[in-house]
């Protein structure tokens, strides 16, 4: 008799950064850019004054926070969790959930360069890793699948039961592939929108995302669609909207995620 191993409690919140500079007019060749004065009020007015009145269900005793190294992930994870981290919530600048592209604006820089810019943050994780080598090795494109997989069997091992992850609208087309084709239009996340999950069951590997799949709550879908006041606004906890949209992932023949491929290149799974 075979005996399926439960699911952990955990509860993931996945987060997209706010607008960065590249986004304005897709210009794919800056390198590793900063967030916009819209991209640093998206931040405020979308995700930490959200967090600040409870509007993420469950979330309020949050655990453990992981940021992409990124400067604009960088950027919005201390934006939106700085208190949190001040008063002693575990972090964690991870490689894994970097951007997917070779492009200039998704390689990120040197632990050293990173230094400087945030001179209190520990880039520990930075060293360990040839992360800012895109062309070839784990970090490619043709790598995704495994990079994604990878992910969510360590977000399913760690011990923690309340976890944000900070990173981008590409990397996460392919943690939850699930979710994509079967929305439409693609449902790729906008500048600082959050998506609530829990993991499924083992046994309920339908093909994507398992075995360690990513479900997403409930209240997370109902949230989302309410917050949604436009096509490229959203809704603030006071009511009031700001501009937010999904552009600024690199399309395929920019060398991007491949977004806009056909079906038959949808994400695969490779666990």
């Amino acid at each position: 008799m075979i005996i399926s191993k439960m699911a952990p409690d955990s509860k993931i919140i996945l987060i997209r950064h706010g607008q960065a500079t590249h986004n304005l007019k897709d210009d794919f060749n800056q390198h590793d850019p900063p967030l916009t004065p819209l991209g640093k009020e998206q931040c405020i007015t979308l995700l930490r004054d959200a967090f600040a009145a409870g509007e993420w269900k469950d979330f309020q005793n949050l655990d453990f926070i992981v940021i992409s190294p990124l400067f604009r992930t960088i950027e919005t994870g201390f934006l939106v969790f700085g208190k949190e981290i001040r008063e002693g919530v575990k972090y964690l600048v991870y490689p894994e959930v970097q951007e997917t592209s070779a492009n200039p604006c998704d390689t990120g820089r040197s632990t050293a360069d990173l230094q400087k810019l945030f001179p209190r943050v520990d880039f520990s994780e930075c060293d360990r890793t040839n992360w800012l080598i895109k062309q070839h090795g784990f970090y490619t494109r043709d790598n995704l699948p495994l990079r994604a997989a990878f992910v969510r069997k360590w977000l399913y091992e760690r011990p923690e039961k309340v976890i944000a992850v900070v990173t981008h609208s590409g990397f996460l087309r392919w943690l939850t592939p699930q979710d994509f084709p079967h929305v439409e239009p693609r449902d790729k996340y906008r500048n600082c929108e959050y998506r609530a999950y829990q993991f499924a069951s083992l046994v309920d590997d339908d093909g994507y995302g398992g075995p360690y799949k990513l479900v997403e709550e409930q209240w997370s879908r109902t949230m989302r669609r309410e917050k949604r006041a436009g096509e490229n606004t959203m809704r603030t906890p006071s009511g009031e909207t700001i501009e937010s949209s999904s552009d600024g992932v690199a399309p395929e023949n920019f060398g991007g995620d491949g977004a806009d491929d056909e079906t038959e290149d949808q994400p695969t799974i490779v666990f």
